[in-house]
């Protein structure tokens, strides 16, 4: 999996990252197809005091994707649906 990650203030990097785990109890695993960045990324980006986080951050908060899998108690998403 290949992922945006804001490393320092200003400084971003792709990154590969290992697979997730299954998905756990209410839980799904999306493919993600396209992502935004938002202004909380950007301020983020800029080092603002206001944007707390921890780096490294993946960036990237509104996405895309397709189901990949699903968790038990899931019912109202499926496999290879769109969201």
């Amino acid at each position: 999996m290949r992922a945006l990650q804001l490393i320092e203030d200003r400084r971003l990097e792709t990154v590969d990252l290992p697979p997730p785990p299954p998905p756990a109890l209410g839980e799904v695993t999306l493919r993600i197809k396209a992502v935004a960045l938002n202004h909380i990324d950007v301020w983020g980006w800029r080092g603002m005091a206001f944007a707390k986080r921890k780096l490294p951050l993946v960036v990237g908060a509104e996405a895309s994707g397709e189901v990949e899998a699903v968790g038990p108690g899931v019912s109202l998403l499926l496999p290879r649906q769109f969201v």
